[in-house]
């Protein structure tokens, strides 16, 4: 029977009738009989809250009551099912803020470079001094950390209430089935924020460790990435004719390349040979001399060297590189001479030039047929390089002595005397 009294009414209580006496003992049975009418009562069960003459006993193990959402006993950590990544970064949020100071965690480092990464190495929680304030669950900003429903946590061993990572991982499926309204408000944010952490942590740094067959895949679907990575790299560092060039040849291309922007800076058009890629090793090296000299003539001003010729090897099989130098010393030995011997007031020197210029080099017609008379003729390579020898000697000593020191040498070097017959000694 249920009684509703309305705020502010007044409720009149009649007591029925009593007897002027009473027999002695009358009012402990009285108390008696109510408490027989309630003890009889607790054998049915109440259907609802309607029922004041019933129970509520669940039948405990076997029926358990549901818990509200909201209920807390002790934390829990979480991770990802489908990567099995925690959702922890060791940001030591819930450290600072737990009031018994019952939580210890330490930070993953990346084993190569020893940085830290947002990822938990270790997590510890007393249980024994936990108060369950739920504090830890609120302050962490990627909701890795909640709080438990399971409330059997007795034992006798004292030890196991310092529970360890492994034992507190948890699935987000779990947390989603005992608190799925909680994890639908904060899921988008904590995915988001996971797949972003997951980014920064290498190998399989930041996985549940409980989980190792799901480590040990994550571990060869690495290796394989790696390997896939590695594997088309070496084609794409060939170059395009599809070999590597060798030391030779890379020696020889840097020297004209660097012989080239020297000759640009002085002012000078002809370009140095240049040494092809499958060009002999003979080839390569008069290339690279023919460089290194062209580089110094650009630098000094002066005319270099002719390239030296081998007594005995056959016309046919004279390098083209070497008639090419030897047509090059020629010509700049020419310039050389003609620039020294315009600064100079002699007029032997003059002379002396006209004389060695049919020597130097040939008439722009002829010029075809002098490159093939040198390419099969080494008499022809050989007066190249004397001409070079005495324009450059001439130059010299016309910019040193002046013109009453130039006729001399243009006597001696026309009739075979002075420095130039020393060298036509020394080249025979």
């Amino acid at each position: 029977m249920t009684v509703k009294i309305e705020r502010g009414q007044i409720v009149t209580v009649e007591r029925g009738k009593r007897t002027a006496r009473r027999l002695p003992g009358m009012g402990l049975l009285d108390g008696m009989a109510v408490v027989w009418k309630h003890w009889a009562g607790s054998f049915r069960k109440n259907q609802g809250f309607n029922d004041i003459h019933g129970v509520f006993t669940y039948e405990y193990p076997e029926e358990r009551p549901k818990l509200p959402e909201a209920y807390r006993n002790m934390p829990i950590l979480l991770y990802d099912d489908e990567t099995s990544h925690e959702l922890c970064t060791s940001c030591f949020q819930c450290e600072r803020i737990c009031p018994p100071q019952v939580i210890h965690m330490t930070q993953a480092k990346d084993p190569a470079t020893g940085k830290p990464v947002p990822a938990v190495a270790e997590f510890v929680i007393e249980y024994d001094a936990c108060m369950s304030c739920g504090f830890c669950a609120e302050v962490c900003p990627f909701d890795a950390i909640k709080m438990d429903h399971e409330f059997e946590l007795s034992t006798a061993d004292h030890q196991k209430l310092t529970v360890f990572k492994e034992q507190l991982n948890r699935p987000i499926s779990y947390y989603e089935r005992i608190a799925p309204t909680m994890w639908a408000e904060v899921r988008d944010g904590a995915m988001k924020k996971l797949q972003g952490n997951i980014k920064r942590r290498p190998d399989v740094i930041g996985m549940a460790p409980n989980l190792a067959e799901k480590i040990a895949a994550r571990r060869r679907e690495l290796e394989a990435a790696a390997a896939a990575a590695t594997a088309p790299a070496a084609p794409a560092a060939a170059p395009a004719e599809g070999r590597k060039l060798t030391p030779e040849e890379k020696a020889a291309k840097l020297a004209a390349i660097k012989a080239a922007n020297a000759a640009k800076k002085a002012g000078d058009t002809v370009e140095p040979p240049v040494a092809p890629a499958g060009a002999a090793p003979a080839d390569e090296k008069a290339a690279r001399l023919a460089a290194i000299r062209a580089k110094n003539a650009a630098r000094k001003g002066e005319a270099p060297d002719a390239p030296p010729v081998v007594a005995g090897e056959p016309a046919g099989e004279a390098p083209p590189a070497d008639e090419k130098a030897a047509r090059l010393a020629a010509i700049r030995a020419k310039n050389a001479a003609r620039k020294a011997a315009e600064g100079s007031d002699g007029a032997p020197v003059e002379a002396n030039v006209a004389a060695t210029e049919p020597a130097a080099a040939p008439p722009a017609a002829g010029a075809a047929t002098s490159a093939a008379e040198a390419a099969t003729a080494p008499a022809d390579e050989k007066a190249a390089r004397l001409a070079a020898i005495r324009a450059k000697n001439a130059a010299r000593k016309a910019a040193g002595g002046g013109s009453d020191a130039a006729a001399p040498t243009t006597t001696g070097n026309v009739d075979g005397g002075g420095p130039g017959a020393s060298d036509d000694a020394a080249l025979s």
